[in-house]
C-alpha cells in the first residue's frame, strides 16, 4: 500500500514504515539474519587483529621481512575503500546478491590463503580479497539495523556490533601469538566456515533493488581512488599521493554536482546536522589507531616489557568493551544519544589523558587499569554517534551516509597514527610533561596521550555547542512523508 511505505526514491530502496506488515516482514528477515552476519563478521576481525600481531612472524618465516608490512598496510587501504562502497551499494541493490558476493570473495581469500607458504604475496593477496569480501558482513549489519529494526532498539543492536568487535580483537590478539607456534594458515582457514551461512542468507534477506537505479560507478571510483590516496598519503608521505588526493577530491565534488544521478549527492553532505557528526566523528576517532601502538611502546620503553605482556593488560579493556557493548543499550536508550555522546566522549578523552599521568606510577595502572576507561568510551559511544548519523538522513540514504561516516573514520585514525607514529618515532615532546615523567621516552608518550586527550575532548566540546543544530536537523524529527 502507497501508505504504508515511504514515499519511493530515486536515489534509494524504498524502506517501510515502522508499524505496518512490510515492516514487521522485514524485521522478522532481520532478525534472523544479523547473528550469522555477525559471525562472519567476528572470523574477519580475529584474523584482521591477529595477522596485524604476526605479520613480522610470517615475514621472517618466508625470508620476506621487508615485504611483511603489506600483509596489514594493503589490506587496511582496501578495507577503507571497501566501507563507503558497500554502504552505497547497500542503499541501491539487492542485499541478498551482496551477501553472496562479499561472501565468496571472503572466502575464496580464505582458501588462497592455505598456500601462503609457497610465497609471501600470496598472503599479501589472500588478506586484500578477505578483507575486500569480509566488510560486507559490517556494512550489512549497519544497513540492516538503521532500515529494518524499530527505532527504540537500535542501539542495542549497534552495541552488540561494537562489542562483537571487540571480542574478535581480543581473540585476535590471544590467538594470533599461538598460531606462530602450531600454523598461521588455520587463521586463513576459520574464513572457509562463512561458505555454510550462504543459504540461509538467502533466505533471509531483502531483495530488493532500487527500481530504475543505475549503480553509480564512476562516484563509487572516485570516492574509493580519493580514499586510497589519503591512506598511501599518510603511509608514504609522498607527493604523488598527495597530489592525487587534491584531484581525486575534486573531481568527486564536481562530478556529485554535475551528474544526473550520483550515489551520493550534495544535498546529505551538506546537510548541517549530519556534517557536523562527520567533523565530530573525525576528531573524535583521531587517536583510535594510536592507543595500541602507543601502550605498546611505553611498555618496552619505559618498562621494559614485551608484546604479550602489554597484551596481557590491554586485553582488560577489550574485555569492558565488549561487556559494554552487550549491555549498555538500555542504559543508551534511557539517556539519549546527546548525554551518551557526551560520556562516552568524555570517558575516552579522560582515557587517554589518565594513560599520560599514570605513567609514573607503574605499568598496571598506566596499561591495564587507564585504557579501560578509554575503551569503555570508544564502546560506550559508538552506539549514540551511529545512530544519530542515520537519523540525519532519509532512511533510504542511511547505507551510504553510514559508510561515509565509516571512511571518516578510517581516514581521520590513519591521519592520527601517522602523526603520533612520527612523534613516538623522533622522539619529540621528550623535555618533559605535565605528568611529571622523566625527560625521554616516558615524557614523549606522556606528552602524546595528553595531545590525544585533548583532541578528543575538542571533539565533545564541538559535540556539545553544535548539539542543538544537530538534534534539531534528524530526518526523522521531520514532517512524516507520504
Amino acid at each position: 500500500m502507497a501508505e504504508a511505505t515511504t514515499k519511493e526514491r530515486e536515489n534509494g530502496v524504498p524502506v517501510p514504515k515502522e508499524g505496518t506488515p512490510e515492516f514487521a516482514a522485514m524485521n522478522k528477515m532481520a532478525k534472523r539474519a544479523l547473528p550469522l552476519i555477525l559471525i562472519i563478521y567476528t572470523i574477519g576481525v580475529l584474523q584482521q587483529q591477529a595477522f596485524n600481531m604476526i605479520y613480522v612472524n610470517i615475514g621472517e618465516q618466508l625470508g620476506q621481512a621487508g615485504t611483511a608490512p603489506l600483509i596489514t598496510s594493503l589490506p587496511g587501504i582496501v578495507l577503507g575503500i571497501v566501507c563507503v562502497v558497500y554502504g552505497a551499494l547497500g542503499d541501491f541493490v539487492s542485499l541478498r546478491k551482496m551477501v553472496v558476493l562479499g561472501t565468496s570473495i571472503f572466502v575464496a581469500g580464505s582458501v588462497l590463503g592455505l598456500f601462503g607458504t609457497a610465497n609471501i604475496w600470496i598472503v599479501v593477496a589472500a588478506r586484500v580479497l578477505q578483507s575486500a569480501g569480509w566488510q560486507v558482513s559490517g556494512s550489512l549489519v549497519l544497513v540492516l539495523v538503521s532500515k529494518y529494526i524499530e527505532k527504540r532498539n537500535r542501539v542495542i543492536w549497534y552495541g552488540i556490533f561494537v562489542a562483537i568487535f571487540r571480542v574478535g580483537a581480543a581473540l585476535g590478539v590471544f590467538l594470533g601469538g599461538y598460531m606462530t607456534l602450531i600454523d598461521w594458515r588455520w587463521l586463513f582457514g576459520m574464513g572457509i566456515i562463512a561458505v555454510f551461512f550462504i543459504p540461509v542468507l538467502l533466505k533471509n534477506l531483502p531483495n530488493e533493488h532500487a527500481k530504475g537505479a543505475r549503480v553509480d560507478i564512476v562516484g563509487l571510483v572516485l570516492i574509493g581512488a580519493f580514499s586510497g590516496s589519503v591512506t598511501m598519503f599518510f603511509t608514504d608521505k609522498n607527493w604523488f599521493w598527495g597530489t592525487a588526493c587534491i584531484v581525486t577530491l575534486v573531481a568527486f565534488v564536481i562530478y556529485i554536482n554535475k551528474a544526473a544521478n550520483p550515489f551520493i549527492t550534495p544535498d546529505i553532505l551538506t546537510k548541517p546536522a549530519y556534517a557536523l557528526m562527520m567533523v565530530v566523528v573525525f576528531i573524535g576517532y583521531f587517536y583510535a589507531y594510536t592507543i595500541s601502538a602507543g601502550a605498546n611502546a611505553i611498555g618496552k620503553n619505559v618498562y621494559g616489557m614485551d608484546s604479550s605482556q602489554v597484551s596481557n593488560l590491554l586485553v582488560w579493556g577489550f574485555i569492558l568493551a565488549a561487556i559494554v557493548g552487550f549491555t549498555a543499550g538500555p542504559l543508551i536508550k534511557k539517556l539519549g544519544n546527546k548525554i551518551s555522546v557526551i560520556v562516552g566522549l568524555g570517558a575516552t578523552g579522560c582515557g587517554l589523558l589518565a594513560v599520560a599521568f599514570l605513567i609514573p606510577h607503574g605499568a598496571v595502572l598506566a596499561l591495564g587499569v587507564a585504557p579501560c576507561l578509554y575503551y569503555f568510551g570508544q564502546a560506550f559511544v559508538y552506539q549514540p554517534i551511529v545512530d544519530t548519523v542515520a537519523q540525519t538522513v532519509y532512511p533510504e540514504e542511511t547505507g551510504r551516509a553510514l559508510g561515509f561516516r565509516d571512511q571518516v573514520q578510517v581516514i581521520a585514525s590513519s591521519i592520527g597514527g601517522v602523526v603520533f607514529g612520527q612523534i613516538m618515532a623522533n622522539g619529540s615532546m621528550s623535555g618533559g610533561s605535565l605528568a611529571g615523567t622523566d625527560s625521554g621516552s616516558a615524557s614523549t608518550y606522556a606528552n602524546m596521550f595528553t595531545v590525544g586527550g585533548c583532541v578528543v575532548l575538542c571533539a565533545l566540546v564541538i559535540f556539545v555547542c553544535a548539539s542543538k543544530v544537530i538534534y534539531r536537523g534528524l530526518a526523522g524529527e521531520k514532517t512524516e512523508r507520504a
